[in-house]
């Protein structure tokens, strides 16, 4: 079977960093360039592998065709679709993008989750102190312009750079303290504050304060969802433990 010229998807201006995250139902492509989780089918799947190792159009429907036993008529009006939506979307086919499975994380148990979100209803909130409740406000707004004027991937950057300072005091609960203070700011602050926007505050209030904390970004495929919390060696801290348990890992900063 002979193959034409290799249809490529029309590239951006600036290289597209993806990732694809395969689950047995299909698969997900995290654009972070872009701010875009898009979903794929386990034909959709099959087909940007395909693309992305260098095959041809002809072979590609040649070879779904043959191992689903499907019209090759039907497969190439399908792969037609899905290369016109890649152009569509400029999304850069390279041998470069990681593929990885995606697994549901186990809940961390050398460390528990801070008591409010769900392990002990009874035990006390710390109570947050009004110049951490103050910085959290402004992160909250910071991370708001960000992501509304620039991007996520700057957002990212920014979380992923953002400096661990050595401990020069010792405060009784000091996780406990940020965690609560980006709560309460979240209560005054005038817009519903993001997942994301809390999760990268509290990153970053936390590594002020000396603790080694993480943005984690996850996705769940059936239903299409997306969130992201803050774990400090492992263990989520601003969120219920078993968040790890209903989305998949896909980045961490």
């Amino acid at each position: 079977m002979s193959c034409p010229p290799h249809l490529n998807a029309k590239k951006s201006s600036f290289e597209s960093s993806l990732q694809l995250r395969t689950v047995n139902d299909g698969g997900v492509l995290f654009d972070l360039e872009h701010d875009r989780l898009l979903k794929l089918n386990p034909v959709g799947v099959e087909i940007w592998k395909l693309l992305t190792a260098g095959e041809c159009e002809p072979l590609i429907v040649h070879q779904i065709a043959e191992r689903y036993g499907i019209d090759q008529e039907r497969v190439a009006r399908d792969v037609r679709a899905v290369l016109a939506r890649i152009a569509e979307l400029q999304l850069p086919i390279s041998s470069s993008v990681s593929v990885h499975q995606l697994q549901s994380n186990s809940p961390a148990k050398t460390q528990p989750s801070y008591p409010w979100y769900g392990q002990d209803p009874t035990a006390a909130r710390p109570n947050p102190k009004a110049v951490t409740v103050c910085l959290a406000l402004i992160g909250l707004t910071v991370f708001d312009l960000i992501l509304s004027l620039f991007s996520l991937k700057l957002l990212c950057t920014c979380v992923k750079q953002w400096p661990l300072r050595n401990r020069t005091r010792v405060d009784s609960d000091p996780v406990g303290q940020v965690c609560g203070a980006v709560d309460r700011a979240t209560v005054w602050y005038p817009k519903k504050a993001l997942c994301l926007q809390r999760s990268a505050v509290t990153t970053c209030l936390l590594r002020s304060h000396g603790i080694p904390a993480c943005m984690a970004l996850g996705v769940r495929p059936m239903p299409f969802m997306a969130h992201a919390w803050v774990e400090v060696e492992g263990s989520v801290v601003n969120d219920l433990p078993r968040v790890k348990s209903f989305y998949a890992s896909l980045s961490s900063y």
